[in-house]
């Protein structure tokens, strides 16, 4: 049976237009994928062009033959939209993710893909969610006693109802000056720094326009961040190379991130301290139970000689494949479809037990109403 491998992207997210051009970079050096569109409203479409990354500036307009489709539940198939009526039905035997951010990255669309026995390149549901919740993966980090920046976790709801209590909850905890950052959007949007208590006001409300849970963060200065990747290749893992950011501004922007050229720093890292990186980068991976390829981000703070895990991308822009020196973006890609369709076990999910029977012995007129 021929292999019917899809590529999905786009989704209800902030980083949308990130994952069109990661996927524009697989489907160019692997062009048997099926690609399928996720619009920003979360409808999925297929057509014949959309492999052009023109389309996507006026997808309405400039996509062609677009048709409509659905995962079935139960099944790993998609179905296709026609008129009203979901009527033909095109199986699916691996999904390639490269869904950033939200509904994407964060294990909503990994808990689909189970639910219709669909194996896929990422890590799972749950893995996915607590790497997506920077509160949550910071909770983890610390009871394994590995160094995160110190934080507090704030609830937008809570802090409508006691705002004073919380602002002073977290002075006295942190201090200033401080760094909010929504706790599950990703690409630095949404960052940033504050000095007084107006500020802090201020970034609340910001964040909150992203995500009701926001992260506070102690705000350092004197700071190096670096990336370092790993992978799951040959039933084991492979680490890339380590590489610092290039950064002109207090924080790592969205814009710096994507939109400068640039910002990647080439010079030379002390041997220890790439030592140290590419054995967190291992440790985390195997924590949070990852699979895929997933990218490290740490902060290096200077004044402390102090390494610190920043966060965990689960699928990472471009997939990481620039920080894999020594190997071709076609074997990465190769690798996250083997070794995804490898990891699709069979576990006993449903039992049958004696516990109907039992049941329809019972007389449940008995039962009080």
């Amino acid at each position: 049976m021929k292999d019917n491998i899809y590529i999905f992207f786009g989704g209800e997210s902030v980083e949308h237009d990130i994952s069109i051009i990661t996927a524009m970079q697989v489907l160019k050096v692997y062009k048997d994928l099926i690609p399928v569109y996720i619009g920003r409203n979360g409808v999925m479409h297929m057509a014949e062009n959309l492999n052009d990354v023109k389309i996507y500036s006026n997808f309405q307009k400039l996509a062609k033959g677009v048709k409509d489709v659905s995962f079935v539940n139960g099944k790993p198939y998609l179905a296709v939209k026609r008129g009203e009526k979901y009527s033909k039905f095109l199986p699916v035997s691996f999904a390639l993710l490269c869904t950033h951010g939200r509904f994407g990255e964060d294990g909503e669309l990994q808990g689909i893909l189970d639910s219709c026995h669909i194996p896929y390149s990422s890590s799972n549901s749950i893995s996915c969610a607590i790497c997506m919740d920077k509160i949550f993966m910071k909770d983890v980090l610390i009871s394994r006693k590995i160094q995160t920046i110190k934080s507090y976790p704030l609830n937008f709801k809570e802090y409508l109802v006691n705002k004073e209590k919380v602002i002073k909850d977290i002075e006295r905890e942190i201090k200033y000056p401080l760094i909010l950052k929504p706790a599950r959007l990703g690409s630095s949007i949404g960052i940033r720094v504050c000095k007084t208590a107006l500020d802090l006001d201020e970034a609340v409300n910001f964040c909150a326009k992203f995500d009701d849970r926001i992260l506070v963060e102690k705000y350092l200065s004197n700071i190096d961040e670096y990336n370092c990747a790993c992978v799951h290749m040959n039933k084991d893992v492979a680490i890339s190379d380590v590489q610092k950011v290039g950064k002109t501004s207090e924080v790592y922007s969205f814009e710096e991130k994507y939109l400068k050229n640039s910002v990647k720093n080439e010079e030379k890292i002390d041997k220890n301290l790439k030592k140290q990186i590419k054995n967190l980068t291992s440790k985390v991976y195997h924590v949070f139970n990852c699979f895929g390829v997933v990218r490290v981000d740490f902060i290096h703070d200077k004044d402390k000689d102090m390494l610190y895990v920043n966060e965990l991308n689960t699928i990472p822009g471009s997939l990481a494949f620039y920080l894999f020196k020594n190997m071709k973006f076609k074997d990465l890609v190769t690798c996250l479809i083997e070794e995804g369709k490898e990891r699709r076990e069979q576990f006993i999910t449903a039992y049958d037990s004696e516990a109907l029977e039992v049941f329809e012995k019972l007389n449940l007129d008995m039962i009080k109403k």
